[in-house]
């Protein structure tokens, strides 16, 4: 795991790249977790169906028993294309669950 020392953001980000579960609407898609801070994250995924403003089910599981599964409510903030059918999101936790 790696956190961000220059940033200049309110919460501290980790760095995971992590499998993550991503539901909406009853379809399931699959992405990586890029990075993770108290208020949200960043994903990464090639499924097309997911845009700007949807509010999605997120779970990500660490395999590791010392960390909890996260569950959460979230909404994606921005949706980017970043070529060769593969999309970054940032992502803000509406709630844990």
């Amino acid at each position: 795991m790696y956190f961000a020392q220059n940033d200049q953001r309110s919460f501290q980000r980790m760095e995971l790249n992590l499998p993550i579960e991503i539901s909406k609407d009853g379809n399931l898609y699959k992405g990586i977790c890029i990075d993770l801070s108290s208020t949200g994250m960043r994903i990464s995924f090639t499924e097309h169906g997911l845009q700007t403003s949807d509010q999605v089910h997120i779970n990500l599981d660490t395999g590791d028993e010392r960390f909890l599964p996260l569950s959460a409510q979230a909404k994606l903030l921005r949706v980017t294309e970043v070529g060769n059918g593969n999309f970054t999101a940032a992502v803000e936790f509406l709630s844990l669950d």
